[in-house]
């Protein structure tokens, strides 16, 4: 039973394929398009993946979508509980074009609709963690922005079966107010964490007052935005409660490139304040539900690991576990799981469990004599980790990159940067001269699971750096570099089992300097999801102040100066190696290229540039190979936006394809390309196109 479990397009894309219940590849769209949270419109990195792994599209007997279209209804009863007159008529319009969205992506691609599954969002989530989970009975905390018409799911697992107990409807979010905070303290989209870090420098109860006098939390978790017990306009998004209730309560939003002051400390730690107290009473109330001694935390909230060690030592459970894939992403492991346990006959029995986090793709090792040849650099082969734990201990910063990549957001030992945590200068020297991040914010320690207990006040397992712990009173200084100012760490054990090339790095280390503690962060610079190729870590290496690079088993010490100027991370880098060469046409529909992305587009390449109204009267010219439309914003809103789906450059865009012949891609932002004609006819029952889908050739 071969299963393929997707979060197909927007934010955070991810394809899972199990096969009999156990994962082959959970792969996600930001390694590949590299744009961090996987902003997408398109299913390239899906059959990519499965030609990969010499599995044809129609081996696969169900597909798995993470939002549920028949819960359209019940959604747009539900907006009329907040939302009144123009207000609500305008979020039924948004959401009969968006729900039906996702799976209308899968179909558009050629999966059968028979073979289409949609499985609720939060029911992704839980299955995601009880399915892959050891446990024969556990209770399980999701908790996210929204799915169909919740927020949050409590639930019970119990041998196969999985119970929803109690939902959160929305407009009330936990996950929206979080990000709404973030959003007014100046970051962006998936930047919750630094507003989890920020709050630790804070008073909480400062600000709580204002908090509490919109949001109502109760003792079993559960929780009211106030305001919204009354119908009105707001439509309780992160960006408008940024605008509204956090500015009206605490003054105009602050600007990235504001100082941070005590207010923002402060606003800050009354919110982790707030998502703390309903985490820890959701879980209480789960534990009086349900009498399990084990607890599963899931959904984007879940990364929030200052309120997971809430829950862990708050002792209400005997193990509290939060997967890598908590986060969206997640949805796709979760829908399959959920499929082969549910919908496939009388129940399999439950065969897999999560013990490792190494289900992406493996690093191309078979390319790297040539990307190193191609830099100038020359790596010699370590036979054994002594001399790279050496560097280690000498203080030297170490990009270390091993086999199949973490799923999840975290650096979990194949993708990471690492140094001794006492290393004279060592966090400055990463966050200013190889990740450009700011200083205030914490690193990670990954230590060896037999030395947890000497060094952090926790015995569990907790290999997925998803939990924060104390770090033991006469330890703090010393480990510093890896704590933050409350004296707690974000800790990854590591066993030899779960990781045996980083567990005798560690195990090395350990013999040269007796700390079983390494300080460990994701490999990747500023803005960039983790390195997914050699080429990407060989770029990082040279463009950064990082000392050595362990690739497989070939050490780089020696940086020499390229023959040829390595520019330092864009998305473009990668993802414009997918365009046509020879004579293009650039349309520049909503504003003007930025100019590195224009020289990089133009490397290579005969770029010629027309003016939309033109292209749409008289066709592109003769000669002309391909046309690429920029339209800035994010590639998601190439589905999703149906004004721009209808769009002068969109129509137009059709007319090329068919009449023409030429292949038409879209580029975003961010620098994400997406082949036109993979979006265009999403939302058509019916269209005439004489360039087939690029996914055609996996079908025939």
């Amino acid at each position: 039973m071969i299963i393929l479990g997707t979060k197909p397009v927007q934010h955070d894309a991810c394809f899972a394929l199990i096969r009999d219940g156990e994962p082959l590849f959970v792969y996600e769209q930001e390694r590949f398009n590299r744009v961090k949270h996987g902003m997408s419109s398109h299913l390239s990195v899906l059959f990519e993946a499965l030609e990969e792994h010499s599995i044809a599209p129609r081996q696969i007997d169900l597909v798995t979508n993470c939002i549920d279209p028949a819960r359209l209804d019940a959604r747009k009863r539900q907006v009329r509980t907040f939302l009144a007159g123009a207000a609500a008529d305008a979020m039924e319009r948004h959401l009969e074009w968006r729900l039906p969205t996702w799976r209308k992506a899968l179909l558009a691609a050629g999966f059968p609709a028979d073979r289409v599954v949609d499985v609720p969002h939060h029911v992704c989530h839980c299955a995601g963690v009880y399915y892959a989970g050891p446990h024969e009975d556990a209770a399980v905390l999701s908790v996210d922005g929204s799915g169909e018409t919740e927020t949050s799911m409590l639930a019970h697992g119990s041998g196969n079966d999985l119970r929803v107990l109690r939902t959160t409807p929305l407009p009330q979010s936990l996950g929206l107010f979080y990000q709404g905070a973030t959003m007014w303290l100046g970051w962006g989209f998936g930047e919750e964490g630094k507003t989890m870090a920020l709050a630790a420098y804070g008073d909480p109860e400062r600000r709580r007052r204002a908090l509490d006098a919109f949001l109502h939390v109760d003792a079993t978790g559960d929780y009211t935005f106030l305001p919204a017990r009354r119908r009105g306009t707001h439509t309780y998004t992160s960006t408008e409660l940024a605008a509204t209730f956090f500015t009206r309560a605490f003054g105009p939003p602050r600007r990235p490139d504001e100082p941070l002051t005590p207010l923002h400390q402060d606003v800050a730690a009354a919110v982790q304040a707030v998502c703390e107290e309903i985490m820890l009473n959701s879980a209480r109330h789960l534990r009086e539900t349900t009498g399990s001694a084990n607890l599963l935390v899931t959904g984007g909230v879940a990364l929030n690991s200052a309120a997971n060690g809430r829950i862990l030592r708050s002792g209400l459970f005997e193990r509290v576990d939060v997967y890598p894939q908590a986060n969206d992403s997640g949805t796709a492991l979760g829908g399959a799981l959920y499929a082969y346990h549910r919908l496939t006959g009388p129940g399999p029995r439950r065969r897999w469990h999560i013990t490792h986090p190494y289900h992406g793709r493996a690093i191309d090792t078979g390319n790297l004599p040539r990307a190193a040849a191609r830099h100038g650099q020359h790596g010699v082969r370590v036979d054994d980790w002594d001399t790279v734990a050496g560097l280690l201990a000498a203080g030297k910063t170490l990009g270390w990159v091993q086999g199949r990549a973490e799923i999840g957001p975290r650096a979990l030992g194949n993708r990471s940067i690492l140094g001794s945590p006492v290393a004279p200068d060592i966090k400055r020297r990463i966050n200013d001269g190889i990740k450009h991040r700011e200083n205030w914010r914490p690193f990670a320690p990954s230590v060896l699971r037999e030395d947890l207990t000497e060094y952090f006040e926790a015995d569990q397992d907790l290999p997925y750096m998803t939990v924060v712990a104390p770090i033991r009173e006469e330890w703090r200084d010393k480990l510093a570099s890896v704590g933050h100012v409350d004296g707690t760490a974000r800790v990854q054990t590591v066993t030899e089992e779960q990781n045996p090339r980083f567990h005798a790095l560690l195990t090395a280390f350990k013999r040269r300097t007796g700390l079983g503690v390494l300080l460990n962060t994701s490999f990747n610079d500023r803005g960039e999801p983790l390195v997914q190729t050699c080429e990407q870590a060989l770029r990082l290496y040279l463009t950064s102040a990082m000392d050595a690079l362990c690739i497989d088993d070939r050490l780089f010490t020696d940086k020499r100066t390229p023959p040829a100027p390595v520019p330092p991370f864009a998305p473009w880098l990668d993802t414009f190696a997918r365009l046509p060469t020879g004579r293009t046409l650039l349309v520049e529909a909503h504003g003007p290229m930025p100019g590195p992305m224009k020289r990089h587009l133009a490397s290579g390449r005969d770029v010629r540039h027309a003016d939309l109204a033109h292209l749409t009267a008289q066709g592109p010219p003769p000669g002309c190979d391909a046309v690429i439309c920029y339209l800035g914003g994010t590639a998601d809103l190439f589905l999703f936006d149906r004004d721009l789906y209808y769009s002068e450059c969109a129509e137009t865009s059709r007319r090329i394809m068919e009449e023409h012949a030429l292949p038409v891609h879209w580029i975003d932002g961010r620098g994400d390309v997406t082949p036109a004609r993979d979006v265009l006819y999403v939302h058509h029952t019916s269209f005439r196109c004489a360039v087939p889908s690029t996914y055609a050739r996996y079908w025939a």
